[in-house]
């Protein structure tokens, strides 16, 4: 049975490196499942692999979509699926790195196509959002759907559209739908490793991160993406250090507020991370993210010895 690598934990845990090392060792190639850095342009913000990194072994599904177009899970499963089956026709080892949970579940679990959806619903949520704000329909979904809601980043219209739109039509929540699933890849072993770190040091690597980005030019990234786009309610643009620096940029808040507001989003949404994968089968490794200690060959053992099992 052919294998597939799967890297997922928090954000700033140091995933994207771990996966460029087993590459570089495994001959492996990197599928990218983060829902931001399929963007073209969010290069900072999104902490995108580094031009080096691109160089040193293939990447795949970066910088696939503009701004202006929608991307789900199920399209995000479709295409990595493929993109998998290709790499191991070349007899390589494909590494799937990312931490958003929406997709590894649709590339792992599958997903369902939604059918029977009210439009009439969806215009009225859209419309119920543009009145009342995103921050009102998700307190609605965490009523009717607190699986689904605890999962997704409160201010991620575009997936709280989506099941709360589910739900007025199918009269079911959306998470009640996940174990009907079928996975596309079928003939396949997803070995999945996580990352986790004490809570402490990892906040204090993702304040450290946000600082960084700052100083390679995060603020000029987003400007230059919000003069050419000029639409705050872009999906994009809702992703943790775009929202905020249009805020500056509005001039609704400070250069340190909307830092600040980051920083402390950005380890909200490590906290979420953890809750999506929690229970999962999962093998986790402890890292440092603060310090920079990662048990690198004791990740590159397991994996081998998963690699070599039958």
């Amino acid at each position: 049975m052919d294998k597939v690598i799967v890297i997922v934990g928090p954000t700033s845990t140091g995933k994207s490196d771990i996966a460029v090392k087993l590459a570089e060792k495994l001959g492996g190639e990197i599928v990218n499942a983060d829902s931001m850095q399929v963007y073209k342009g969010m290069d900072i913000g999104t902490a995108k692999p580094s031009k080096e990194d691109f160089e040193k072994v293939p990447h795949h599904l970066f910088d696939i979509c503009d701004i202006t177009e929608r991307f789900s899970a199920g399209e995000y499963a479709k295409r990595a699926s493929e993109v998998i089956k290709d790499i191991l026709k070349r007899k390589k080892l494909p590494i799937v790195v990312g931490g958003t949970g929406l997709y590894t579940h649709a590339l792992i679990f599958g997903f369902f196509e939604e059918e029977n959806i009210d439009k009439t619903a969806e215009q009225c949520l859209k419309l119920t959002a543009s009145i009342m704000g995103t921050e009102y329909l998700y307190g609605f979904l965490k009523k009717v759907d607190p699986e689904f809601a605890e999962r997704i980043n409160p201010s991620d219209t575009q997936r709280i559209l989506r099941g709360l739109t589910f739900y007025f039509s199918t009269g079911k929540p959306l998470s009640s739908m996940w174990a009907k699933t079928k996975p596309l890849l079928e003939d396949v072993e997803f070995v999945v490793i996580g990352l986790k770190a004490d809570r402490e040091k990892l906040y204090g690597a993702i304040n450290l991160r946000v600082d960084k980005m700052i100083k390679a030019g995060l603020l000029e990234e987003v400007k230059a993406l919000y003069s050419k786009y000029n639409d705050r309610e872009l999906h994009p643009f809702k992703a943790i250090g775009y929202r905020e620096l249009i805020l500056y940029i509005e001039g609704e808040i400070t250069l340190t507020k909307a830092i600040e507001e980051i920083k402390k989003n950005t380890r909200r949404f490590a906290k979420r991370q953890m809750t999506w994968f929690k229970n999962k089968p999962i093998k986790w490794f402890e890292v440092d993210p603060l310090n920079k200690k990662i048990p690198f060959e004791e990740i590159e053992d397991y994996i081998k010895m998963e690699l070599t099992k039958l």
